[in-house]
């Protein structure tokens, strides 16, 4: 059995499309723990230096006068910084306290990381050489997920000054003036004393000439913060400066910024991800002139679906899923997906609905405009899409609603944000079988036809009414379909299965229809009220299944835990629908719960309550950071009443 590499106790500085990996120690050691490659069914976690999807340097083990430093502390700094303090307990002093302390600051840029060390001493006079063991692997970072790691390459070349490793595009040099050993090694020797310092630095640089589709793009300048102190302050903090670690653009378009998914696994342009991450950030924009909106919705127009690919099910006018340079192969999932691939059938109306609420703040109008050839094919897909459904030919099913199902085997078998394969269940714990039409999504989609459809109208673009009719329909046929009933009262369902029959469990799912319009007021206040009970709410966010589903479990990726940006989608709705105070009830869970992770949000943590525990409980492969999960800070900000 494959299980991913843990991440939860590890050390991350990112500037995309570069992301350094340090064990819970600060060490960068190759793989973390006793699991390593020779035992992948129990892997620990893993640390290396990556750049796009490969990790080129594995191992950087540092020592003085031949003895690893004893770690003390990690602490991550703004700016791609991590700082490792250590005790070299090996070197004896006067006193049984220990004399020589190291300090290792390693710096992220694109493309660049810089690693420098600095020794200090309580000694008179101490003689030292400081070595650094650096090995070099190129393993891919689909390979890296099934815990499969490369023996370490030998450097293509190699002088007093650098080290080079090559793998076809893929290059990797490391300087060091003066001190790249004979062996491979880098190595310094000095002296100091009581209040002189030793010190040395080397440098790297990581380049991917295969990687044709995503480059670095550098952050906008972000001033100083003049919001809340104590937790959400912090919170934002933290948050926004790993907003723009994910900065990244497209070769294709260089001036279109958008932030990638997340670290380390989806370190690209993702549709669902980007979209919601840039509307959750969409409130900041006008203090920080990041133009992320507008350049998320540019870079995924110009790979907008042109024709029918069944392989990557691309259709006209269909937004993408994600995009990679290569295929992506992961066989324990049984997936095969090509470099740009369309599974999702959320994307599109995301994408609309982005572009409604950044041409309602009205700073972009030239943006806009621009895209409204763009917004009419996406437009002409929703129609489309939402008019026929899918179905399996004999008239039942879900019909009418925007619906999915993969056609190819080897792709993803549920095309929503819980993609993973048994997301959609029943309350005994069957799985549904599709095509699946998600209730989320068929709230985006009447927002995205409404805002679309105001859009046309303001620029004189035909197809408005259609829009409006589909919605109007759309609405109606919810209301029917969607809503069922258990021993609490009436919900709506999170999805139906293929032959049009709904989950008969509530789901987090129902907290994405808040602030669409699909609700009306009385059905409104029964996701609200459902959204903050004991059954949804575990304290600290909400579970993504009832707990009280037969396939509840706090450690599924999908079925019981909890998602930062779930539950925030949830507080944005519920502040637009005026339950300020259910809002506020989400907001302070997760702001707890992001006190136990160093004040950050991660992808998603463990759906233990907060009755049973005082922290929140991690879920082991988590990633992070993961954009629309920081980007949920200014959510969270918005409940509590401050202002951004």
């Amino acid at each position: 059995m494959t299980v991913q590499p843990g991440l939860h106790r590890q050390h991350c500085s990112i500037a995309a499309p570069t992301q350094l990996w340090l064990d819970p120690d600060g060490r960068l050691a190759g793989e973390a723990g006793p699991a390593g490659a020779g035992n992948p069914s129990d892997p620990a976690g893993f640390t290396g230096l990556l750049h796009g999807d490969t990790r080129m340097l594995s191992r950087a083990l540092v020592r003085v006068n031949g003895l690893e430093p004893e770690p003390a502390t990690v602490e991550t700094e703004p700016g791609g910084v991590l700082r490792v303090r250590g005790l070299v307990r090996g070197i004896p002093g006067p006193t049984e306290d220990p004399a020589v302390e190291l300090v290792q600051t390693w710096t992220v840029t694109p493309g660049v990381v810089r690693h420098s060390l600095q020794l200090r001493t309580s000694l008179d006079s101490l003689d030292v050489e400081v070595e650094v063991e650096l090995a070099a692997d190129f393993t891919d970072m689909a390979q890296i997920r099934l815990s499969r790691f490369r023996e370490a390459s030998e450097p293509a070349r190699a002088d007093q000054s650098a080290l080079r490793w090559r793998e076809g595009g893929k290059t990797l040099s490391v300087a060091a003036p003066g001190a790249v050993t004979p062996d491979g090694r880098l190595a310094w020797r000095g002296s100091l004393g009581r209040g002189r310092t030793f010190e040395a630095e080397w440098q790297a640089v990581l380049t991917d000439d295969d990687d044709a589709v995503v480059a670095a793009r550098p952050p906008s300048s972000r001033p100083a913060r003049t919001g809340p102190a104590g937790a959400l302050g912090l919170l934002l903090d933290n948050s926004l400066d790993e907003v723009a670690g994910l900065r990244l653009a497209t070769r294709q378009l260089p001036d279109a910024p958008f932030t990638a998914a997340g670290a380390p696994w989806y370190f690209t342009l993702f549709g669902r991800d980007s979209l919601w991450a840039a509307r959750l950030l969409l409130p900041l924009e006008a203090g920080l002139d990041t133009g992320l909106s507008a350049g998320t919705l540019r870079a995924l127009a110009a790979f907008q679906g042109t024709r029918t690919d069944a392989a990557a099910a691309e259709e006209p006018g269909k937004i993408l899923h994600e995009l990679r340079s290569k295929e992506l192969v992961l066989e324990s999932q049984g997936l095969r997906l090509p470099p740009v691939y369309f599974g999702a059938v959320d994307s599109t109306p995301l994408w609309l609905c982005l572009l409604g609420e950044l041409w309602r703040a009205g700073r972009n109008d030239d943006a806009v405009r621009s895209l409204l050839p763009n917004a009419a094919r996406a437009a002409e897909w929703l129609l489309a899409a939402g008019a026929s459904g899918a179905s399996d030919g004999d008239g039942a099913g879900n019909g009418g609603f925007l619906s999915y199902r993969d056609a190819t085997g080897h792709g993803l078998s549920n095309q929503g944000w819980k993609d993973s394969r048994d997301a959609m269940q029943f309350r005994d714990g069957r799985q549904a079988v599709g095509p699946i039409a998600l209730s989320e999504v068929q709230g985006y989609a009447y927002q995205a036809a409404l805002e679309t459809a105001e859009i046309f109208d303001a620029y004189g673009e035909p197809g408005s009414q259609a829009l409006r009719d589909f919605a109007a329909a759309l609405r109606h046929r919810f209301r029917e379909r969607f809503w069922v009933e258990d021993d609490a009262g009436p919900f709506p369902a999170m999805a139906l299965d293929g032959q049009g029959i709904p989950l008969d469990i509530p789901g987090s799912n129902m907290g994405h229809l808040l602030g669409t319009g699909l609700l009306d007021e009385a059905e409104a206040r029964i996701v609200a009220d459902r959204l903050v009970s004991p059954e949804l709410f575990s304290g600290y966010g909400v579970h993504t299944i009832s707990r009280r589903a037969a396939g509840f479990w706090p450690f599924s990726y999908h079925c019981g835990s909890v998602w930062s940006h779930d539950t925030a989608i949830a507080i944005r709705g519920l502040l637009a629908e005026g339950f300020i105070a259910e809002a506020r009830v989400l907001a302070d869970g997760l702001l707890a719960a992001a006190a136990s992770f160093g004040h950050r949000l991660p992808e998603v943590f463990a759906g233990i309550r907060a009755e049973d525990s005082e922290v929140a409980v991690p879920y082991p492969a988590s990633c992070h950071p993961q954009a629309w999960s920081s980007a949920s800070a200014v959510v969270i900000a918005q409940a509590m009443g401050v202002g951004l």
